[in-house]
């Protein structure tokens, strides 16, 4: 079958990239050698070089050629063109796959931006989680990496005898960036990807902070002593004391206190409105002024960050489950954990950070939905199975060799009936206000932990092999 250049797939097209203070010829060198082992070089009329490679990806689970056609000189760029040849007999519309694939392998402006963040100061800002247990997280734990340093702990520590008490975890980041919304951009895909792996270590789940309107029962009493009972709605959010921040989200929902008692800059960020009749109009608009936020953020210091509690270690990364209403251990191996995983090979690194993401998605909806705790748990193991090449089963029994294979099946067909015909598995639709009569709710209800016990058992031992015991090694 031959190749040729595709008639059902949009190329991606990339024009006139500003190369400023940036080696043109050391950029598109950068670029080429991410996945071209070879290539071809040219000029055209315009005395602008042309450098052209072939080379294969998988797309869509099953390997392709794609094209890669840069246009140059020394200062500028002056189009990108990623294509795919596609056989004749495949008529598969690669569009979304290819846009996708560049920004996650060719992204030249990312190229860009990690050749001038060579020359950018260091700021430090901060990106707030949400998490619920009886107990917060003491002490503040600092982690060096090889691009930025994070350190986490949380504000405004109140305990009380309720697994379900929301506590605010900081996040702390030092990235260098050129302006300070640069670098929260930057602070916050940072931070939500190290909280994701945090959740794997300690099997606790990290929620984002989103500001809504919640209903409340308050009550008081009046003059006379008598108890009043009073329901009202207020939207949520917190105040972070050691900044003097107003937080509803990461986002635009940032203020200082100061503006907030002024009534103004409560919302602040960047909005896009689109034309319904016309998909190609659109109006980007600011609004609200985040300048008092920066000025807090630039005089923000990582060093200066105070541990207010003592920290509580463990000697190792437990297998078991997390059970709300327990202490919160930082196993000693936190900084060899994450180092680890920054040495990672990129594919393999990938392939966690994946399995990290859909870990921590299924212990917040598995505060619901067990249904889905248990099928995203199974979806995560299965990222790290592909990656080496193994079934979801023989993975399972690779690395947690004492799992039956009756429940690595049931666990399986569990994850199928949910995402294939939309069947939950817990009861979760079939409510009794007593359900502990019925015999098979309570062998469901034990399957469920012990389900949760086999694939974070497989997890942890696999982190040991491939992170933690490498990085002692």
């Amino acid at each position: 079958m031959s190749g040729k250049i595709s008639k059902f797939s949009n190329p991606v097209v990339i024009k006139d990239v500003d190369c400023k203070g940036v080696d043109v010829v050391a950029l598109v060198k950068h670029t080429i050698d991410k996945k071209c082992a070879s290539f071809v070089i040219r000029k055209d009329e315009d005395e602008h070089f042309i450098i052209s490679a072939v080379f294969k990806a998988e797309l869509r689970n099953k390997e392709v050629d794609l094209s890669l056609e840069i246009n140059y000189d020394e200062n500028t760029i002056y189009y990108i063109i990623l294509d795919i040849n596609q056989a004749d007999d495949d008529q598969v519309d690669y569009t979304t796959d290819l846009k996708i694939f560049y920004y996650e392998n060719l992204n030249i402006y990312e190229s860009i931006q990690e050749i001038r963040q060579e020359n950018e100061t260091p700021k430090t800002v901060r990106v707030y989680k949400l998490m619920y247990n009886e107990h917060p997280i003491y002490g503040a734990y600092t982690i060096n990496l090889k691009k930025c340093n994070v350190k986490f702990h949380t504000i405004n520590i109140v305990e009380r005898d309720e697994p379900l008490t929301e506590h605010v975890v900081a996040f702390d980041v030092k990235v260098k960036a050129k302006t300070i919304q640069d670098a929260r951009g930057k602070a916050y895909n940072i931070a939500t990807e190290f909280a994701d792996y945090l959740s794997v270590l300690l099997d606790v789940s990290f929620f984002e902070p989103q500001s809504i309107y919640l209903n409340f029962v308050r009550m008081t009493k009046d003059r006379l002593a008598q108890r009043v009972i009073t329901h009202e709605r207020y939207r949520t959010s917190f105040i972070d004391n050691e900044l003097g921040l107003v937080v509803k989200d990461n986002l635009n929902g940032l203020a200082t206190i100061k503006d907030v008692q002024k009534g103004i800059n409560f919302d602040c960020g960047v909005i896009s409105i689109s034309n319904p009749n016309d998909s190609n109009v659109r109006l980007i608009e600011k609004y609200g002024n985040t300048e008092h936020i920066e000025e807090i953020f630039e005089k923000h210091r990582l060093e200066k960050v105070e541990e207010k509690t003592k920290p509580l270690y463990s000697d190792y990364i437990s297998e078991e489950v997390f059970i709300l209403g327990q202490d919160i251990h930082i196993p000693k191996c936190i900084r060899s954990y994450y180092r680890g995983i920054d040495d990672l090979p990129p594919e393999i690194r990938k392939a966690f950070r994946n399995a990290a993401r859909l870990y921590n998605k299924s212990s917040i909806l598995g505060m619901d939905e067990s249904s889905f705790q248990i099928s995203l748990l199974v979806a995560s193991v299965e990222t790290l199975a592909k990656q080496e090449m193994l079934s979801y089963s023989d993975f399972v029994k690779k690395y947690n060799p004492n799992a039956k294979k009756s429940d690595i099946d049931d666990m399986y067909e569990i994850r199928s009936k949910l995402f294939h015909s939309g069947e939950f598995s817990f009861f979760e639709y079939d409510v009794n206000m007593n359900p502990y009569v019925n015999p098979v709710y309570e062998y469901f209800a034990d399957k469920y932990t012990e389900f949760r016990r086999i694939l974070r058992k497989t997890i942890i031992n696999w982190i040991k092999i491939n992170i933690t015991e490498k990085k002692s090694e």
